[in-house]
């Protein structure tokens, strides 16, 4: 009987051992990052970091941001921030000037820039830096991008931003009150009477509120 128990402890040992590695063999595998989680995560990242861009800088003030003009401007200007500020030539010089714009996502990946329509509760592709989207996406092809025929067929990351554009810019119009002293005004040769004034009229602002419209934008990375 000892013997027998002996061979039954041993069998039960093995057992066990070989369930434990096997349960760590699973864990290891489940664990460890896939092959193209770090491109993931750059893809992302690179996506994220364009969308600040366009949303927090301009090179001319007094058109607004970069997103601010996407959203509003035609296909010339479009493609013209898009290959400033995301990427499209290798070389990117403007008025003859030596002013070189380093893009922000390399030339291995393509990249492409949808607005959420409300209306239609799905996605409108606004541009695209290779020839994707339907006819009223502007088109980094059509503009010489170096990602021209570059389409998604690995993977892709997208980060998403909100914009918001004037439809009716507003005015600060000019001030509705009027000052008047007690002593009022005096010209030469003559006098008036303390506080003997025409009063202001009713004040009435001018000011023009404007009419402004949110955005939902999307930045869609891929390769």
């Amino acid at each position: 009987m000892a013997n027998r128990g002996f061979i039954f402890s041993l069998d039960a040992f093995v057992a066990f051992t070989l369930t434990m590695i096997t349960i760590s063999l699973l864990i290891f595998t489940i664990g460890t990052p896939k092959p193209y989680y770090y491109s993931l995560e750059q893809a992302h990242q690179l996506a994220h970091d364009t969308l600040t861009v366009l949303a927090a800088s301009s090179d001319n003030a007094t058109q607004g941001t970069y997103l601010e003009r996407v959203l509003s401007g035609s296909g010339s200007d479009v493609n013209e921030i898009m290959f400033k500020v995301a990427g499209g030539k290798e070389n990117n010089f403007t008025n003859g000037s030596r002013a070189f714009y380093r893009p922000i996502i390399p030339k291995g990946y393509g990249y492409m820039l949808e607005r959420y329509q409300f209306s239609l509760d799905k996605w409108k592709m606004l541009y695209d830096s290779g020839d994707g989207g339907d006819s009223d996406t502007v088109k980094g092809c059509a503009y010489g991008s170096d990602r021209c025929g570059k389409h998604f067929t690995k993977l892709q990351a997208s980060a998403t931003t909100f914009g918001s554009i004037y439809i009716v810019s507003p005015a600060p119009g000019e001030s509705p009150y009027c000052y008047l002293s007690c002593y009022g005004y005096s010209e030469p040769g003559k006098t008036v009477t303390p506080c003997n004034v025409t009063p202001c009229a009713a004040p009435k602002s001018n000011f023009i509120v404007g009419n402004n419209s949110i955005a939902i934008v999307r930045l869609t990375v891929y390769t």
